[in-house]
């Protein structure tokens, strides 16, 4: 018994003698490099291009950074997006943003006039229209070369991003702050598109669970603002209760595409608009979608689909 306790003792000795000599002495790992922290927020008072007012439209930027000390530079750029046409410019610089102008890692108040922006992209103001949407683009250089965010090489088939999505663009908590979207628009007058509207199902598939000739029930809905060009109401969609936004700006009306919620155990009943909207006042609104664009419940896809509402 004694000769195997020793045994086992000589065993664990040299064990561990070995798993040490297995251990560099200096760290396998390099020192960790602090990244770049730089989050953009717009004033919302200012986050619009008003296209009735092109003359004194801007957008105005606020910028933080914890480690401002290290940054070089901040570059601007920016790209165009019209609406109607889906066409998208090439990127164009902006501006360039001095870290000495920040004071304890803030600067704000930056503000972007729209002459700015239209030189940049060598567009006129009649190039502009609703809902067209205007993309700024943050590219910023620490003093030691790095640039974020850039994509990193690893090898033949791995590239990554040095700004991945959970540390871009995430609300308050973002420590970087990759890109700002601007919408061109009209300011609505007070109560536009508001109050009592009557919701009728013009054409479109009829309802093949409960044997209707509508989809959407012909009845009074209340049309609510959700924001600043944003309404909503609340129908019935396949008899049930249903939530439907919209947006109104410039004589435009836009729906995002929708998920109903409502399924078979497979995709969603969902829809989404059917080519561009136009309206001249709040009378009356007609709205053209394909319903059941990703085919669920077995039923016919991206069927059409017109609503129309009428003020009463």
């Amino acid at each position: 018994m004694k000769t195997s306790k020793y045994l086992i003792v000589f065993f664990l000795t040299g064990a561990l003698a070995f798993l040490n000599s297995c251990v560099e002495q200096d760290s396998p790992f390099p020192d960790f490099q602090d990244a770049v922290n730089m989050r953009i927020v717009v004033d919302p008072d200012f986050s619009t291009i008003n296209k009735e007012d092109p003359a004194s439209a801007k957008v105005v930027l606020d910028f933080f950074s914890e480690n401002i000390e290290d940054v070089e530079k901040v570059d601007l750029h920016i790209d165009f997006l019209d609406f109607s046409e889906g066409t998208a410019s090439d990127r164009s610089f902006l501006r360039t943003i001095d870290p000495s102008s920040f004071q304890d890692g803030v600067l704000r108040g930056v503000e972007i006039t729209f002459d700015e922006i239209k030189n940049a992209l060598g567009l006129d103001v009649a190039d502009f229209d609703g809902l067209d949407q205007v993309t700024l683009y943050n590219t910023t250089t620490l003093k030691d070369g790095r640039v974020y965010p850039s994509v990193i090489e690893i090898n033949n088939e791995v590239s990554v991003n040095n700004v991945t999505p959970n540390i871009q663009n995430s609300s308050a908590t973002t420590s970087f702050t990759s890109q700002i979207v601007v919408f061109v628009q009209c300011p609505l007058p007070d109560g536009f598109a508001t109050g009592k509207y009557m919701l009728e199902q013009l054409s479109g598939p009829p309802d093949p669970f409960f044997g209707n000739d509508y989809r959407w029930t012909p009845e009074e809905v209340t049309l609510t603002s959700a924001g600043p060009i944003q309404r909503t109401f609340t129908g019935k969609y396949l008899t049930f209760d249903q939530d439907f936004t919209f947006v109104v700006t410039c004589g435009i009306l836009v729906v995002n595409r929708t998920d109903t919620g409502l399924s078979c155990g497979g995709p969603s009943l969902v829809f989404e608009q059917d080519g561009i909207n136009e309206y001249t006042d709040d009378k009356e609104f007609t709205i053209t979608l394909l319903d059941n664009v990703d085919g669920g419940c077995s039923q016919p896809v991206a069927e059409p689909l017109v609503l129309k509402l009428t003020k009463i």
